[in-house]
């Protein structure tokens, strides 16, 4: 599923939304053959709703004692950590609630053992490093359940002081709307994009 950006964005209206899931799940209003046999006009249910947006966060390693914390703190982490498979949508509430900030190394590690799974190397950190995660959000939302969703891409990637790439992990998440809380995958998908830095502490 891409992740790429739609030009302007349909948006449906609560109402709008309940009155299109009422009529288009009901068997009774169409005929065998898809024809529209219910009361009024025919609802459109090929509509769609979708929103993406992308926040990313880049952690600078000016020291040799950041740096060693870091990976200090990874390698505990992963040593003793188990699977835990709600990792992105864990990051994407921090995001929504806290920002960036408020993601410790525990969900970052969780992140990358969800979407690895194995025995799994580190993004190891030195004085001058950089260590950057993307979210990429896509929400859509139609009539239909199992075609209501949102998708949450995170990347990874870890630079040395040249401004080369030492490590790279990428994976994408999907979850139906029906399981998460009412707006929370619209607002986040429709929140302006941004990337902020800050040193890591």
């Amino acid at each position: 599923m891409s992740l790429a950006a739609t030009s302007r964005p349909i948006i449906v209206d609560s109402l709008t939304r309940q009155q299109l899931e009422k009529k288009c799940k009901n068997r009774m209003n169409w005929s065998d053959g898809g024809r529209w046999i219910g009361r009024g006009k025919a609802p459109n249910c090929l509509v769609k709703e979708r929103h993406t947006s992308t926040v990313s966060h880049t952690y600078i390693f000016p020291t040799d004692d950041v740096a060693t914390k870091w990976n200090l703190e990874w390698e505990k982490r992963i040593r003793y950590m188990g699977h835990f498979g709600t990792a992105a949508l864990t990051g994407a509430l921090t995001l929504a609630s806290g920002g960036m900030a408020g993601i410790t190394i525990g969900t970052l590690a969780a992140i990358v053992k969800d979407e690895l799974q194995a025995s799994i190397g580190y993004p190891r950190m030195a004085r001058g490093s950089r260590y950057e995660i993307i979210f990429n959000y896509e929400f859509q939302w139609s009539p239909y359940p199992s075609q209501a969703f949102l998708l949450i891409g995170i990347e990874t990637i870890g630079y040395n002081h040249q401004g080369s790439i030492t490590y790279q992990s990428s994976g994408t998440n999907r979850y139906m709307l029906k399981d998460l809380p009412d707006g929370f995958g619209r607002k986040l998908a429709m929140a302006p994009s941004r990337q902020t830095k800050s040193e890591f502490q």
